[in-house]
């Protein structure tokens, strides 16, 4: 293009922004002043659906890898994709990170302010750098506008499917890479739209070669795409290629820490840095989270689409505490947290120091919620007697609250406290949503309605006379005062007078003989008193249910 051709265009570009040259936008972007081995790292989700859990774990890398070397963690909002962009986006995403204690060094508030000295971190209010960027491609013969419509574009796709070659925009397929002066201002003069286009110096034929922080040295093909620069939708925002390149050096990331599924946009990166002249950035690919699919596919990535596990709120929903989910991504993302984290009880997260060298072992890390449940039981387990109660009143459903928060202050102290207490403390809540299935039977108006309906279920394989004579045989001898040995000695001998065998062995040599064992015995009155046939310790259940509670329940049939 001739100089006034591209004078032409940079006008249409700038039509409502005053350029910036390069020297005044980057004077204002001054080093950092931090020490050497300081790692200045960024999150840049988008505000344009919920927020991944993965982008929780990527914050989470972020966060560590910034902390643990004095340097800075950022959060920048890629919010140029207006279309897609929810309402509450930003709220969305700034919440979910206080949540789990990972707000940034420098970044965006709840309401899109920015907060730092490298901002605005929010892109849509960086678009005159942009195009301060853009235009100097376009000077240097880097850039070049495209009006090819869809229709074309779609052509061109179909040609290469049919001549059995690469899709994209590159050589020959690249519409508008070679045309006239005169076929642009024609366009031009038509009002017509076009799209701001990189264009390449590569080959695909060739490779480029890079340090992977965490990959080691790799090689790939380099870009050859003629990449839109520019969106054409008359926002004048940029596609995400020019804001990260513009964006990590004028707030000096020094550590690009993203998703494997970038790693085959890198070669493009590494070009624009080199058009811009601008040094090629430290990147680090790590594996994302995944899922064994339900449907026999093996390992895939953990989907937005296919996985509600991947929506935060999901997990915030289910009432999983934080401060179980946070332990279980430092373990995925670094196999010697496990340890640590067991050595060290009292110790907070943040004193953990993550490995790069074990990050990059870290190979499409599983999610296991077998593996979670336990980091959440173990912190659930750990509470004070107090905090558990105020968190479970604070974070199940509506009919449990109720209950609580009306029930005998001794009473549910005394139902909360059964084997939290001791080296073995129950361990079977692993988030505050099972709190009504595991405490829910202690409240009368709650086992009317939700766990004595499970009575006749449970209990088919027995008929109701026998029912009745198990429950008035125990009942018969049954002293709350009696401690546990005694207790169970009076059970035993309730279970032989109704028919149910004590001595094990004489059970299995003939179990026709009996109606059965000691446990089916205690199973009845198990489930008769609770609704559920697996529970804490039976004596306990019945001594802080008390007596008067033990024998209404008994009696129903």
């Amino acid at each position: 293009m001739n100089q006034q051709t591209i004078d032409r265009i940079q006008s249409l570009l700038l039509s409502d922004v005053t350029l910036r040259s390069r020297q005044d936008i980057e004077a204002s972007y001054p080093p950092r002043g931090l020490a050497a081995d300081a790692i200045v790292t960024r999150s840049a989700p988008s505000p344009t659906g919920f927020l991944h859990i993965g982008t929780i774990y990527m914050c989470l890398l972020n966060q560590y890898l910034a902390r643990q070397t004095g340097g800075v963690y950022m959060l920048r909002i890629e919010d140029t994709d207006k279309k897609r962009e929810i309402t509450d986006g930003i709220a969305q995403i700034v919440a979910a990170l206080n949540a789990f204690d990972l707000v940034p060094d420098e970044g965006v508030k709840a309401d899109g302010s920015s907060y730092g000295a490298y901002g605005p971190y929010l892109q849509s209010q960086r678009r005159e750098l942009y195009l301060s960027y853009a235009v100097d491609l376009l000077q240097k013969g880097r850039a070049y506008p495209c009006f090819a419509t869809k229709e074309e574009l779609d052509a061109s796709y179909t040609a290469q499917q049919a001549a059995k070659v690469r899709p994209g925009y590159y050589g020959k397929w690249a519409l508008w890479r070679d045309r006239s002066d005169q076929e642009i201002a024609a366009q031009l003069d038509a009002g017509m739209p076009f799209v701001l286009r990189f264009k390449s110096n590569g080959s695909h034929d060739k490779r480029v070669g890079f340090d992977d922080v965490l990959k080691g040295h790799l090689e790939l093909p380099e870009n050859d795409l003629d990449v839109p620069l520019i969106k054409a939708d008359g926002s004048q925002l940029p596609t995400y290629h020019l804001a990260h390149v513009v964006d990590d050096y004028l707030m000096k990331t020094t550590f690009v820490l993203r998703g494997d599924e970038w790693l085959p946009s890198t070669p493009l990166h590494i070009e624009l840095c080199d058009a811009l002249g601008i040094p090629r950035y430290s990147y680090a690919h790590f594996a994302p989270i995944s899922i064994m699919d339900s449907n026999g596919g093996g390992k895939r990535k953990l989907s937005k689409r296919k996985d509600p596990e991947a929506d935060v709120q999901y997990w915030l929903n289910q009432g999983y505490p934080i401060e179980g989910i946070k332990p279980y991504l430092l373990g995925l993302a670094d196999s010697s947290f496990e340890d640590w984290y067991r050595a060290n009880p009292n110790k907070p997260l943040a004193d953990f120091r993550i490995s790069l060298k074990k990050l990059s072992a870290s190979r499409a890390p599983l999610l296991d919620t077998a593996k979670l449940d336990d980091y959440t039981k173990e912190y659930i387990a750990s509470l004070p007697i107090e905090e558990f109660e105020a968190e479970l009143k604070h974070s199940t459903n509506k009919a449990f609250r109720a209950a609580l928060n009306n029930a005998d202050k001794q009473y549910l102290t005394a139902v909360l406290s059964i084997e939290r207490f001791g080296d073995k403390r129950r361990k079977d809540i692993a988030k505050w949503s099972d709190g009504p299935d595991q405490y829910g039977y202690f409240f009368d108006e709650l086992y009317e309605a939700d766990f004595a309906p499970q009575i006749g279920a449970l209990l088919e394989a027995f008929d109701t006379t026998t029912l009745t004579d198990v429950c008035k045989a125990f009942f018969a001898t049954y002293d709350p005062d009696d401690d546990q040995p005694t207790w169970f000695e009076k059970l035993k001998k309730a279970a032989t007078v109704t028919g149910f065998a004590t001595d094990n062995k004489a059970f299995k040599a003939d179990p026709n003989a009996f109606k059965g064992n000691v446990a089916d015995f205690a199973k009845i009155l198990r489930v008769k008193l609770t609704g559920k046939d697996r529970t804490p310790d039976l004596y306990t259940i019945m001594q802080v249910m008390g007596i008067k509670r033990v024998k209404a329940r008994l009696q129903v049939l």
